[in-house]
């Protein structure tokens, strides 16, 4: 392996601790008191608390460019989510936007605006942008969005700046010395997010204060630090899913790749000036980094960061991870079949392994069907829809029915002897249990619970049918599935 991969294995995430103010727990504890803006739950960092509750964040949400593209109604987008039991959408800043015959074969992308339609957060003069001169119609917009978020209780994850992927998104960008006044950023697309930009740094730092600035006084907002940084920047960690060509067949979904030492390097820089501008501002926000696709094993949780993002991850990005002592998040899906059990699968895997949010790509939210209705096409590398966030909301509702904050994961709740039962479980022992549950098959349950008496209940995860008995465990008695089909949740809770 080339050596500046090995660096960052040995270096991942400790060059942040120096580029950060540090952060420690009896001072977000202060802040927790005084502050109703989200931040670690006080009773459990790997949870977030908003207005004094502990939540997790659950969505399936639009491709972020509800603010950063004009044609998109945002009020019927946010009203929707809202009414459909969601708290959490992820927005694109307007740092990059995506060409509209685009680069991922994704047909009527809210991220690449029709011509005309692209509100940047700078001036354009000369079709020319000035990096100097902020648009104060981009901040209007980007302040209402927030306002509107925070009456449907909608929680926004502010992505400041993203891998560029493409010559044909770069020709599109700002930063782009073709497109702004300012005489930088005549450089190879890799170099945009690194300190090596070729005098880019100085209105990225402008950018970064401004946005925060702007957004202190908004208490459902954090911000991440950079989308999928390794696709600019990275190296190889290891290899996964190698075996399961049905729903990963692409080559990149064969791998895991971290950002490398020159990526990092600029994410502590973006980190640490978030802080400081903050630091002579009221309130306090969090701050998310994006780690890599599926899974990976972090040493540490670097000072100053609260939340950890994967892409398309697998409960083992979650399990890994549980004592880091932040949020392990699940930020965008896609790229797998357009089947409704294998999202909502992935979303409870994550969720019922200590995961604090679940972000699935719906691209069936679009600048004319901003209720989330359009018929996704095949071609599309993703889903979502109306049918499908009816199936999600039951996840939803299930694991609000239980104080997850107060609960610790376990895969060994359910004893089933023989078989290939898959479990992935919240548990406060001998009070309450929480398992989703794969490969059932009919099988006998032998929950793994002191012995007394426990309200039983199989939920349905695709329709929320439930079924409910009051039953003697914890003797080796088994419970059996009332349901035909091999995936159930099942909640066990200690009689009064």
């Amino acid at each position: 392996m080339h050596r500046l991969c090995i660096l960052t294995f040995a270096t991942l995430f400790l060059l942040l601790t120096s580029c950060q103010s540090p952060v420690n727990q009896d001072q977000q504890n202060v802040q927790a008191d005084l502050s109703p803006a989200l931040q670690l739950c006080r009773n459990n960092p790997r949870y977030l608390e908003y207005k004094g509750e502990p939540l997790i964040l659950i969505t399936s949400a639009e491709h972020y460019g509800a603010v950063l593209n004009l044609d998109f109604d945002y009020r019927l987008y946010l009203e929707t989510l809202g009414n459909e039991g969601f708290n959490y959408t992820r927005i694109f800043t307007g740092t990059y936007i995506e060409p509209v015959d685009n680069i991922f074969g994704i047909q009527k992308n809210t991220l690449a605006p029709m011509p005309g339609s692209y509100l940047a957060p700078w001036i354009k003069q000369n079709d020319s942008y000035d990096l100097e001169r902020f648009n104060p119609d981009y901040f209007i917009r980007l302040k209402d969005f927030i306002q509107e978020a925070e009456k449907q209780g909608i929680v926004v994850e502010v992505t400041l700046f993203t891998s560029i992927y493409a010559e044909n998104s770069w020709k599109l960008c700002p930063f782009n010395s073709i497109n702004n006044i300012n005489m930088v950023g005549d450089i190879p697309f890799q170099r945009v997010n690194t300190l090596f930009n070729g005098g880019l740094q100085t209105y990225q730092e402008k950018f970064i204060r401004k946005i925060v600035s702007e957004l202190n006084d908004f208490d459902n907002v954090f911000f991440e630090i950079q989308n999928e940084p390794w696709s600019d920047n990275g190296c190889l960690g290891t290899y996964v899913n190698e075996e399961d060509d049905s729903v990963f067949s692409r080559p990149w979904q064969k791998k895991v790749e971290v950002a490398n030492r020159v990526a990092m390097d600029w994410q502590g820089w973006v980190a640490g000036v978030i802080r400081e501008e903050e630091e002579k501002l009221p309130k306090k926000h969090l701050i998310a980094q994006n780690i890599c696709n599926f899974q990976f094993d972090l040493d540490t949780l670097p000072q100053g960061i609260a939340i950890v993002n994967f892409h398309y991850a697998l409960p083992g990005a979650v399990q890994m991870n549980l004592d880091l002592g932040g949020v392990i998040g699940l930020d965008e899906t896609g790229f797998m079949p357009h089947e409704d059990a294998l999202y909502i699968d992935q979303a409870w895997r994550v969720i019922l392994s200590g995961g604090g949010l679940y972000n699935n790509l719906d691209y069936s939210f679009t600048s004319s069907t901003e209720a989330g209705d359009w018929n996704i096409p095949e071609s599309n590398p993703g889903w979502g829809g109306k049918a499908f966030r009816e199936k999600l909301s039951i996840l939803v509702e299930t694991i609000n029915m239980v104080p997850f904050y107060e609960m610790e994961f376990s895969g060994t709740i359910l004893d089933a002897g023989k078989g290939n039962l898959k479990q992935y479980g919240l548990k406060k022992e001998g009070e309450i249990y929480l398992i989703f549950v794969e490969n059932l098959k009919d099988a006998e349950l032998i929950p793994q619970v002191p012995p007394s008496s426990y309200e039983v209940s199989f939920i349905k995860v695709d329709t929320g049918d439930k079924n409910t008995e009051t039953v003697l465990l914890g003797n080796e008695q088994a419970i059996t599935s009332p349901f035909a089909g091999d995936r159930v949740a099942v909640l066990i809770r200690k009689s009064e």
